[in-house]
Parts: structure tokens; sequence; C-alpha cells
């Protein structure tokens, strides 16, 4: 690989696929042929470009294609898949978000990616922006959909995450075919006014992160041509989406005082439809990262867990306690927040002591699969979808979205277990509410 000779930039030693998580060294990446003849890919079909070594690189440091055109993308050569040239440059953080089927994962991953885009250039120094475009298409369309609908007034639904379609490849190994997963993939960096500044080449990261069909999750889902949540195994975190109103004890509770159609009671032919065991689906993510990842099964995964609980409009007066006030402290001098990591935890306890009241084996599954669990509200638009007249279906008009705490899962995850990015604070003096100038986290 030409660019290897090139002192502007300083590749990895390594580069992971976030396709097929192979490993491989920069210069044995393939190229992808530009010349609009040079089709026919073995492991992608007869549509895609060839994959091949090059021998001829231009004065750019990029490959000549067999008939002499400029090659600019490059690929796994495992699977032959793209990847982006981010990854050959700034280390891949992994994070997968799971849940059962319509437990509202989509709209939170959008408006979450949403939220990060303006809250972490105003108030955390960072930048994120799309590792490659293409690639975020899909995410691009819900969030335009949600914040930048040129129709507020309509009423508007996310599309289901489907089991195949455009976020998942197939490819050829010869006697058989493989389907991945295809992530969405973000650039995240500091800018000139982060106190890690000079030390962007280290501190950035390429986020992953994996949305699957909740229908991957079920028993039997994962096989060896479908192997689309293996990526558990390599996540730094996991993101589990739990929804309350899928559950018939949390839409008792809240009867009479929640008038989100979701929290009402259901045909029976509805129930079965939404009313997958949850708990079922965490113990299944969990079993199958113990195959992948090697561990016991009486072994806990060392990595963390955040618990997710969707939807908060619906059911916080559940918990009265809580309020949606952001978790961010200011730093003194700085223009930097940090996360107020002790708001974080009594938030935490308080919606851990909700599901143990009405689910308590969501509580038991978590506990007997991670070390360190934390339990996150969010409402992905802050607001209780409408039911549409004419479809009976249910929407959200986009003047109304509002989202609140849907950024914070993964501002505390960057902070909590990912090193000079986002800052933690915590309290040196209860009794006197101090709290303690710190860039824990930062270093």
């Amino acid at each position: 690989m030409a660019t290897l000779s090139n002192p502007r930039i300083t590749l990895l030693g390594q580069v992971t696929c976030p396709h097929c998580w192979s490993h491989f060294a920069p210069e044995d990446a393939l190229w992808i042929a530009e010349h609009p003849d040079l089709v026919g890919d073995p492991r992608l079909g007869e549509t895609e470009r060839i994959r091949f070594l090059p021998s001829r690189f231009s004065t750019e440091g990029d490959a000549i294609d067999p008939q002499g055109y400029r090659s600019t993308h490059l690929a796994c050569p495992n699977c032959h898949l793209e990847v982006p040239r981010p990854l050959f440059q700034i280390a891949p953080l992994f994070y997968s978000i799971l849940g059962a089927p319509a437990c509202g994962k989509s709209y939170f991953l959008a408006s979450m990616t949403w939220q990060l885009r303006q809250i972490l250039p105003q108030h955390f120094q960072l930048t994120l922006s799309d590792a490659d475009p293409a690639v975020n298409s899909r995410l691009h369309q819900y969030e335009e959909q949600q914040f930048l609908n040129p129709n507020p007034d309509e009423l508007v639904a996310l599309a289901k995450t489907e089991t195949q379609g455009d976020l998942y490849d197939q490819v050829n190994f010869g006697d058989h075919s493989i389907t991945f997963p295809r992530p969405f993939l973000f650039s995240l960096q500091p800018t000139s006014k982060h106190l890690n500044a000079k030390k962007s080449r280290s501190v950035a990261r390429v986020l992953c992160l994996y949305d699957n069909a909740g229908e991957s999750f079920l028993p039997g889902a994962d096989t060896f041509s479908s192997p689309v949540t293996r990526h558990l195994a390599h996540s730094a975190c996991l993101f589990f989406c739990f929804d309350p109103t899928q559950d018939p004890r949390f839409r008792k509770a809240c009867a009479g005082i929640s008038a989100d159609p979701q929290m009402q009671s259901r045909s029976s032919r509805l129930a079965r439809e939404t009313n997958v065991r949850q708990d079922t689906i965490l113990i299944e993510a969990a079993q199958r990262i113990r195959r992948h990842a090697g561990l016991r099964e009486d072994e806990l995964h060392q990595r963390p867990l955040v618990i997710i609980v969707t939807k908060w409009d619906s059911w916080q007066r559940l918990c009265p306690e809580l309020t949606n006030d952001p978790p961010y402290i200011d730093m003194p001098g700085s223009p930097v927040r940090t996360i107020d990591n002790d708001h974080l935890l009594v938030v935490s306890d308080y919606v851990e002591k909700m599901l143990r009241k009405y689910c308590p084996e969501i509580v038991a599954a978590a506990e007997g699969f991670a070390r360190e669990i934390v339990y996150i509200p969010v409402s992905a638009t802050g607001v209780s979808p409408e039911v549409d007249a004419e479809t009976g279906g249910l929407g959200i008009r986009p003047r109304d979205i509002a989202p609140y705490w849907v950024e914070v899962p993964m501002l505390y995850a960057l902070a909590r277990w990912s090193r000079g990015l986002i800052g933690l604070q915590q309290r040196v003096n209860f009794s006197r509410n101090q709290i303690l100038p710190t860039t824990e986290g930062l270093r």
C-alpha cells in the first residue's frame, strides 16, 4: 500500500474489518477497481467491481487498476467488503445495540446520533462525522425524517429494521455464502479547544455501531451462514434496549397515568405479535457472546452492559423522582463539559429498582451476564405517538419531537470506559454537594 511511504499519514499496524472482524496489515488490503468494465468480483458477485492487489501507484499514493484508472477505495482481503480509509488510521471502537422487535432501537439510534452531532462539538469539543456517508445513508434518512422534515405537521414513522436488505452484505466463500451486518461508521475526534487536542492521533476513534433487527436475537437466528450478531463479542460496550410498553405489567401499572397509546391494553393478536420475552433476548445474546468470546457459562462478561429503558415519556410517572435535566457539569475556565457520574448512578439506581418491581427477570438476566451494569432511561422523541386516522398505525409529528437523555448512554460509555475523549466528575462531599473539578476520563 503506497501510503506507507507517505510521511504525512500514519497507519495502524493492524486494521480490523468492521464487517467480518478479521485483522490484516494495511499493506495486505485490496483495492477496488474504478474502471467500469472491471466488474465481477468472486466474493461479491457479478455487479461488484473487482478487488485487486496493485503493482502500480499514482503520485498521490493511490493504486492504479488493471485498466489504468486511479483507485481510491480499499477493501478487506478476507470478505472483500469496502473498509473506509479512517479505519486504516484511527483505532475502531465497536458498540452493539440490541433489543426485542419494535423496542424502539431505530428511533433511539437516529435520535442519539442526531443529538450527538449537535451536543458533542458544542459542549464537549468533539466532532462526530460520517466515516463513510454511503454506509450511513439509512441513518441519514431516519434523521431527516424526524429532524429535518419539510412537513413537520405530518405524522411520520420510521421503517422497521429488517433481517435482510441494505443493512447486510452477502459474501460468497466458494461453496457457501455468509451474510454480514453493515455497521454505521463515525469518526470521533477532538477539536482544537479540547484538552487533548494535541493527542488527537491517539485518542480519536472510529465508532462502529451495529443495529440488528430484533428477530436476529431470537434463539437459533445466528448461524454459520448468517453470523449477523457476532459483533456482540467484539463490542467494547453493549446497549440493550428494554421497552416497558411491551410488558403487560408495565401497561397495567401505567393504566390511568399514561396517555401513550402504546401503554393501552392490546388485543390478543397484537399482544402475540409484539410481546416477545425481552429477558430471553438478553439471555440469548449473553449465550452467543460466551460462545464467541470463549467464556465459561458461569463467567461474567468483563465489558459493560447499559440497559437503556426506552420511551421514558410513557412511563415517567412510575418514577417521579427522576428528572430529565441533562447530567452534565461545566468545568471552571474550560469550554468542555463533563459527565456527572453521581447523578447518573442515582438515576441508574432508581431505574433498577423500578425494573426489579415490575420486571425482575431483566435485572436477573443482566446480573447473570455482565460484571458492570448501568440503567439509563431515554426518550427518543420526548412525546407519545398518535394514532393515524387513515392507516391505524402510530406516528409522530416532527414538530413535536424533543428527545431527552437519548445521547447520555453513548456519552457515559465514552466517559466511563474509553479514555481521552469525555471526562467524569463526582462529588467529594455529598453533605455539601461539592463537585470535584477533574479530568477523569480525559487522561
